[in-house]
């Protein structure tokens, strides 16, 4: 419980015990005596609802948890309560309903017994202060109900009370919560109202115990109550208790009602409960004024009517009604409806004011935010109230008033309307209020007999409305109308004046027209500030008055009403005439007076000859000529509404030559707006000109005129406007949109059209030109680099398309589109629309196309052979490229294809492209593929067009994948960046998938067309053409697949075919069929026939007969080579014997021998243990071919290909040692094969592979081959190194790899020659320095440039560096010196740590995070994103670097590195490198010293790799002397701090020498091991000290930083100095003395 402290706990005890009387003897206004109840101390008969009350006796309860809540039920903590009163709510709920599980005693406690010294806690309960405990308690009052059942009926007269109040209670929640648990227990209507009558007389001695007797003391605790919350807490009770009564008189039948009056009578006929109707709470006053709308409709004869006017009328008009407004309002009306005597004979006569004035005061505040119904039930008061009391005798006004009988009859009028126009009045409840006002009105107006009254009465009540409305003024503000509500509130306010006193009405008009006619002549001229100001309010004072006469004729169309509404128009009609020609058309409100007079005159039928006469006058002699002035507009429209009239063409010409020959201007622009928009443009006499001026504002519109669209708006909006017109319109805006600068202003004018004039667009998209229009606008949707324009042209194509939908016939809705569809197939510029745009179209065409009509639209949008063949055929016209023979079906079949005649070649510009560079064939293959898989449109067209799509597919696949391999290998697509390549990728599959989905299918009885496909695919192969050889190509790969799926079974016929195959006239057809078809023992037969005919064929005498049948043996065998098992072994020696025998001819061309390799490869394995001199017979064959290969570009792929594989086979069968000649030979050849693969790598590094498929795979075995040749040693690396250099980056990586091997295996001897000489100085190979002398220059890499792989040259730089940092590897420290001073004197440590920083950290948003790579080692081509290995290969660079080149590392960092770059450095290395430099360098400081020799002079090394030091003692006698090595954090960037730990007996001069000493070794050493050189350092120091070694007369040190003893002694005072320190002795002093003598140092 919170909040809660101990004396809160003592005061609620004490106050259990407490009696009413502490609260000042009585309670309430009505004390216990009254009553007749004689209070006793202890025996205390409280109020159910009193704070004060004995606690429950709750000894009966067994659950101790249910007594605890009960308990913290009677606390005062809200929170306390919700939470018992939810425990409790638990409890119950675990109950079964009716059951006698459910103790008596918590009835008992929650309900308690009115003769019992108990006392009830839920009636208190039901009124706490808090909403969520009231809603509980009343939710845990049914749960109770529910669980007792019919038990619970004896107890309900003690509970019924407050049950039924919570449902009145002010908080919706609360109200809820009680309706629900009482609707639960009495489910029924019938049943409540049962409760009612039979509880009757408990409810209403609830509520006069309630209302009587409890007060704002009573119930709530002074003491832990604020008087707020008191107060608000009896407010709601009051209210709730009274609308119980209010229920109490309205639910229970007659009978009860009658049978209980006398508690009805003492209930509502005292005056202590009408008190509550000027309550200060809303809700109290809600609730009287609800008790007393019922109370008149059951029980009126017991009220006391005086009571009742005194407490509703005299003591609450005058007070604030806000929230109890319409209540209260409605109370009165019915009350005066019953009992008009009320505000008269019973209106108690002490009050200081009249009825009338407290009435009018109540009027004067309005609705009191009350809703509309107010002022409804404010009519109906005013109907009732007696009509003295709306119009008071002279002694009711207030003293000094006028006796006028008029202001008598306003005053209520005047309070009603001021509270009409109240600030706070809704504008939701103005059309009701003033209705309320008019209805009043015509009560109170004077009699007929008392004309003047009557006159003056509507002259002051409703005139000021009118005049209001017809002519605005700030003094009148007060009689402004709600906008909305206008037209009705004057409407019933002219009624009621012409009714009753028509003569005001026509004074009010003449007066206003008298008064426009004034404005109209005394307008501010055009200089003055407010001319525009004093035209408009004229102009909207003439529009309101015109507006509201025609209305008014409309609903009262006398005689009078017509003359004097006719004669007012003349005047001003005749005025404003004249004004305009005084003033030159300046006034042009003078026009729009004019104008709205005629139209006026016009639409009700008067007919005034004068003033016909006077316009038509006008516009002969006037209107011409002041069309260009401010009232142009108005005067058109004067000219429109004359041209019935006789004489007016002339009129008409003579204004559309001035408009025509004025200057530009705004006005000129408006007025020939209006005369276009008019049906003057459909009229053949006067459309001439109109029309030669729409065609020049087009013109002018597309060349940025704006203005000018106006008029061509106008005309598509003229629902008069000739076709021929709106044709012409939409040529010219269709050809703007082929002109990149009319582009959007063409759009513009599409989307004016569509938006305007939907018809002409319909019409027009049915043409040629509609045609274009709609095809420039697909291509602008899907093309157009500018988004504005791309989104423009998509709206306005699916508008379109949604117009021409609406058309049920398929050749007007369709035609276009279908149209557009074949042309943009059948050619191709790089203004065709995009393949997704047509397939999107024609998806639509389909969708809309009826049943009937699919099967002639398939055939339409479905691309027919005539579409194909052209398409394809300047595809065929270039023959494929030579190495496509590594990656196809048919191999070198290619070879045959015979060339075309030179007159048949095309040229380039004969393959047309759209703007992706994409052919016609490719477009139509990408549009069919699409298509199919998005629609049903494939299962409902005939065989014959499955067949076409079907072979026509499966050839362009055979395109595409030649084209992939090997860029521009065909004339299939142009441009072969990555993005094109993936798009081809998923174009090839998603044509794959649709063709297998076809083959899947074949078994089913509508996919004959697959068989039907083969023989087209099969009987098109039968020439030696480009043509011929794809559609091979593509029966091998449907043959193949469909094969895959079913399975095969051999039947005769096809034994007889396959046996024929050697004879085939017809070859890619015999060998399309022959390697599509599976094993068998045909095919085995036919392979037999062909090897023994191997030897019969010269294929050197230029025939191509043994060409052919070598070919149609290889496209066999290659692909079943265990076939060659089943062939005997004589037949294969004899025909490797006849192949060998045919290469050593130097006559064979390459083509062949490249069959002759493909074939060996083949024919060997099976006869590997066969002893002959051919093995080495073959390895020379390779090695020939290989030294006669051309210069790198014309290499011939095919047969390095076919040479390598062959060689591959050579030594996979060498190492099984299965032939002691195939050894012998394989080991004699392997330094001359190397030499002629190292050739052959160096060769082909000159070619990119990246794109070249067959390149690539030459150079993938190549690169498989090398390391099983090169397996112990590459010999002399200088040949390898410029591949590290090449364009491709498989051999790259090749020649990366044996390089790396090699330098690794080399260091241990280069280590041994620096030790045997001392001269001997280790190089790093010139070749690698001459490879990144190139350095990358920084930011010259995007990520476009890591799409495919590494760049080239940034690979060749970074690995070549790697190459540098090997030589590191089992290298001794001189020779790591050496190559050190090697890197050193190049200066090329700065362009890769510039590089590395600044693509690491400058050029990203933050830097990369190292953790992810493996930052000691490096594996090449082993991440998958090629950006993410450069991160990797640079991370591991820059490792390398600390690790071996600290000092130039150090040096490039403090002296060189941008300024911006110093602290992300450092910071970057501190967390990822510094640690493992520091780890490495203290696990190589533990290794060395597990080598050092153990002795009592040995030195200590202690190593800490926490605390990143280490320690180093040196003992002295019995003591030791010893320093600490501390490595900083971010070492090596930071210096190494060398420090005392313990100095014995040593000059401390000579100590710190020696550590500065220690710390310069160790801080300066150009590599790696740096701290082991400062500990042997130290180390000599102290030894050659202990030893009695001079030191040195300068630095004090035995040891100098060159880890040299002192070796240079003064002939003079014999002191010894080292070299370096002496040196810079000299150099300091400017001199060579002696440090020590001073005298000329001469070496002793």
């Amino acid at each position: 419980m919170t909040g809660m402290s101990k004396r809160q706990f003592k005061s609620q005890a004490s106050s259990s015990r407490a009696v009413p009387g502490a609260f000042g003897g009585s309670v309430g206004t009505f004390s216990s005596g009254s009553l007749g109840v004689s209070l006793k101390f202890g025996a205390v008969s409280s109020s159910p609802l009193s704070c004060v009350y004995e606690p429950p006796d709750l000894a009966g309860i067994s659950d101790p948890n249910i007594v605890v809540a009960f308990k913290n039920v009677q606390k005062k903590d809200s929170t306390t309560k919700e939470k018992a009163l939810e425990d409790l709510q638990a409890y119950v709920l675990s109950l079964s309903v009716g059951t006698s599980e459910v103790e008596d005693s918590i009835l008992e406690a929650w309900v308690g017994l009115f003769d019992g010294p108990q006392i009830k806690i839920y009636p208190r309960i039901s009124i706490d202060s808090s909403r969520r405990v009231r809603q509980l308690a009343h939710t845990l009052q049914g749960l109770i109900c529910l669980s007792y059942g019919k038990r619970i009926a004896k107890h309900l007269p003690k509970l019924i009370g407050a049950w039924l109040s919570g449902r009145y209670d002010n908080d919706r929640l609360v109200t809820r919560a009680a309706e629900e648990s009482f609707s639960k227990v009495f489910t029924s209507d019938k049943k409540q109202k049962s409760v009612w009558n039979i509880y009757l007389l408990p409810i209403l001695e609830f509520c006069r115990d309630t209302v009587f007797k409890e007060n704002v003391q009573t119930l709530s605790d002074e003491r832990t109550t604020s008087p707020d919350d008191a107060e608000a807490k009896y407010a709601r009770v009051m209210g709730t208790s009274i609308l119980l009564i209010r229920g109490a008189i309205g639910w229970p039948a007659v009978e009860e009602v009658k049978k209980h009056r006398s508690l009805y009578e003492e209930l509502l006929s005292q005056d202590h409960v009408w008190k509550f109707a000027f309550y200060a709470e809303a809700f109290v006053r809600r609730a009287a004024s609800r008790l007393l709308n019922t109370t008149l409709n059951r029980l009126d004869d017991i009220l006391d009517l005086r009571i009742i006017s005194t407490r509703f009328l005299a003591d609450t008009l005058h007070i604030d009604h806000v929230g109890s407004a319409l209540e209260y309002v409605n109370a009165l009306a019915r009350l005066s409806q019953d009992h008009p005597d009320v505000w008269t004979q019973y209106y108690p006569p002490t009050t200081k004011k009249s009825a009338t004035k407290r009435l009018c005061q109540f009027l004067s505040k309005g609705s009191q935010g009350g809703p509309p119904d107010f002022w409804n039930e404010v009519s109906r008061l005013i109907k009732h109230v007696p009509l003295i009391i709306l119009v008071p005798d002279q002694d009711d006004l207030e003293q000094g008033s006028s006796n006028n009988q008029v202001k008598a009859r306003y005053s209520v009028l005047e309070a009603l309307h001021k509270g009409i126009i109240a600030k706070d009045e809704l504008q939701a409840n103005q059309n009701t209020g003033w209705r309320t006002y008019l209805h009043t009105v015509s009560r109170l107006q004077p009699p007929a007999s008392e004309l003047f009254q009557r006159r003056t009465f509507f002259e002051i009540s409703v005139v000021p409305i009118l005049d209001q409305y017809l002519r605005p003024g700030s003094g009148n503000s007060a009689w402004d109308l709600p906008t909305s509500y206008q037209h009705d509130i004057l409407l019933n306010a002219s009624h009621l004046i012409l009714e009753n006193a028509v003569e005001v009405f026509e004074g009010m008009w003449n007066r206003l027209s008298r008064t426009l006619v004034e404005d109209l002549q005394t307008s501010l001229p055009e200089q003055s500030i407010d001319y525009v100001k004093s035209q408009d309010s004229i102009i909207g004072q003439a529009t309101r008055r015109y507006s509201f006469q025609a209305t008014i004729l409309q609903s009262n169309n006398t005689d009078v009403i017509r003359s004097l509404l006719t004669t007012t128009s003349v005047a001003e009609v005749t005025v404003s005439v004249n004004t305009l020609k005084s003033r030159s058309g300046k006034s042009y409100s003078a026009a729009a007076t004019v104008d709205m007079a005629l139209r006026f005159m016009s639409e009700c039928n008067i007919q005034d000859k004068t003033t016909d006469e006077l316009v038509l006058e006008f516009a002969r002699d006037d209107l011409p000529g002041l069309l260009l002035t401010p009232s142009s507009s108005h005067l058109i429209s004067v000219l429109l509404l004359l041209c019935a009239v006789h004489g007016i063409h002339n009129i008409r010409q003579d204004c559309i030559r001035r408009l025509t020959n004025a200057p530009k201007s705004s006005t000129k622009y408006s007025a020939l707006e209006r005369l276009i928009a008019s049906p003057w443009l459909g009229k053949a006499e006067d459309s001439e000109e109109l029309v030669t001026i729409v065609k020049d504002s087009l013109q002018q519109a597309m060349d940025g005129n704006d203005q000018c669209w106006s008029l061509v708006t106008a005309s598509m909006l003229n629902p008069s406007v000739p076709i021929d017109l709106t044709d012409e319109l939409l040529t010219t805006i269709t050809e703007s949109l082929a002109l990149d600068n009319r582009v959007a202003t063409g759009l513009c004018g599409i989307e004016m059209a569509v938006k305007h004039n939907s018809q002409a667009i319909k019409m027009f998209s049915t043409s040629s030109k509609g045609s274009e229009m709609l095809s420039r606008l697909l291509f602008l949707a899907d093309s157009s680099p500018h988004d504005e324009i791309s989104l423009q042209a998509k709206s306005l194509s699916t508008s379109i398309d949604s117009i021409l939908s609406n058309d049920k016939g398929p050749h007007l809705g369709f035609g276009p589109m279908v149209e557009i569809i074949n042309k943009g197939l059948e050619t191709a510029s790089s203004t065709s629309i995009s393949i997704e745009s047509l397939v999107e179209q024609a998806q639509k065409v389909l969708d809309q196309t009826a049943v009937g009509d699919k099967s002639s639209m398939i055939a339409a949008l479905l691309p027919d052979v005539k579409q194909w063949t052209a398409a394809l055929m300047p595809i065929f016209e270039k023959t494929p490229d030579p190495s496509l023979a590594v990656t196809n079906a048919l191999g070198s079949a290619l070879i045959m294809i015979e060339s075309p005649p030179h007159h048949h070649k095309p040229t380039v510009m004969a393959v047309m492209r759209d703007l992706e560079g994409y052919s016609i064939a490719l477009r139509m293959a990408m549009y069919t593929v699409k298509l199919i898989n998005t629609t049903d449109l494939f299962d409902q067209s005939t065989m014959e067009e499955r067949v076409v799509s079907c072979r026509y597919i499966a050839v362009i696949i055979q395109l595409a994948t030649d084209n992939l391999s090997v860029p521009q290998s065909n004339h299939l697509w142009e441009h072969h960046n990555l993005g094109h390549e993936a798009d081809m990728v998923d174009f090839i599959a998603d044509a794959q998938t649709l063709l297998a989905s076809w083959l899947r299918r074949n078994a089913s009885p509508d996919a004959a067309f697959i068989n039907m496909t083969q023989d087209r695919l099969l009987t098109k192969s039968q020439e030696l053409s480009t043509s011929s050889y794809y559609n091979a190509r593509a029966y091998a790969a449907v043959t193949t697949d469909l094969v895959e799926v079913y399975g095969y079974s051999e039947a005769v016929e096809e034994e007889e075919q396959v046996r024929g195959m050697r004879k085939n006239p017809h070859f890619f057809a015999a060998a399309a069929f022959l390697a599509g078809y599976p094993e068998s023992r045909a095919l085995l037969r036919l392979c037999n026939e062909c090897i023994a005919d191997l030897g019969g064929h010269d294929f050197y005498d230029g025939s191509s007969e043994g060409t052919c049948q070598l070919v149609l043996l290889n496209s066999v065998v290659q692909r079943r080579p265990k076939m060659i098992e089943d062939v005997p072994r004589q037949r294969l020696v004899f025909a490797i014997k006849c192949v060998i025998s045919k290469m050593q001819a130097n006559a064979i061309s390459t083509l062949l021998k490249t069959e002759l390799y493909k074939v060996l490869a083949v024919l060997l394995p099976p006869v590997r243990d066969i002893y002959d001199s051919f093995w080495a017979e073959i390895f020379d064959s390779l090695l020939y071919s290989w030294s006669k290969l051309g210069p790198s570009q014309d290499i011939d792929i095919p047969l390095v290909h076919a040479s390598l594989k062959l060689l591959d086979t050579l030594g996979q069968m060498a190492v099984q040692e299965s032939n002691d000649d195939l050894q012998d030979a394989w080991a004699e050849r392997q330094e001359p094969l190397m030499e002629a693969l190292i050739g052959l790598v160096r060769k082909l590094s000159e070619l990119p592979d990246e794109t070249h498929h067959p390149r690539r795979i030459v150079n993938e075995l190549l690169t498989r081959l090398l390391p099983k040749i090169s397996s112990s040693s590459i010999g002399d690396p200088h040949g390898i190194y410029p591949v590290i250099a090449s364009q491709s980056a498989m051999l790259q990586q090749c020649a990366y790899k044996l390089l790396h091997r090699h330098i690794w295996e080399t260091q241990q001897q280069v280590s041994l020659d620096a030790a045997l000489s001392k001269d001997f100085i280790a190089r790093l190979p010139d070749e690698l320095f001459s490879l990144i002398l190139a350095q990358p220059k920084k930011g010259s890499f995007g990520k476009e440039a890591f799409a495919r792989t590494i760049p080239i040259t940034l690979r060749t730089y970074l690995l070549s560096w790697k190459l540098i940092f090997d030589h590191w590897t089992n290298a001794s420290y001189k020779v790591q010196t050496d190559y050190a001073e090697s890197v050193k004197d190049g200066d090329h440590l700065k362009g890769l740590l510039d590089f590395t920083f600044d693509f690491l950290i400058a050029a990203r948003p933050k830097p990369v995070d190292a953790s992810r790579f493996d930052i000691e080692s490096y594996t090449v081509d082993t991440e998958e994103f090629p950006e993410k290995e450069t991160q990797w290969l640079l991370v591991h660079l820059y490792y390398l670097s600390l690790k071996h080149l600290p000092a130039l590392s150090v040096s490039w960092w403090r002296e060189s590195s941008p300024r911006h770059l110093v602290k992300p450095v450092e910071a970057w290395t501190e967390k990822y490198m510094s640690p493992l430099i520091i780890a490495s360098e203290l696990s190589t400081i533990s290794d060395w010293v597990l080598t050092q020799p153990t002795d009592d002079q040995s030195m200590i090394v202690k190593v800490s790799p926490r605390a990143h030091e280490l320690t180093a003692s040196y003992p002295i006698d019995d003591q030791q002397v010893s320093i600490l090595i501390h490595l900083p954090l971010t070492y090596p960037l930071s210096r190494v701090t060398v420090s005392t730990l313990h100095r014995v007996g040593l000059d401390e001069k000579k100590w710190n020498s020696w550590l500065l000493t220690t710390q310069g070794v160790i801080n300066f050493s150009p590599t790696s091991g740096a701290l082991i050189d400062g500990l042997v350092a130290w180390r000599k120091n102290v030894s050659g000290m202990l030893k009695g070694q001079s030191e040195c007369a300068i630095c004090y040190s035995v040891v100098g930083q060159d880890k040299q003893l002192p070796s240079k002694k003064c002939g003079t005072c014999k002191n010894l100095f080292h070299g370096g320190c002496l040196f810079k002795w000299f150099k300091s002093s400017n001199s060579s003395s002696c440090p020590l003598c001073r005298n000329a140092f001469h070496y002793g």
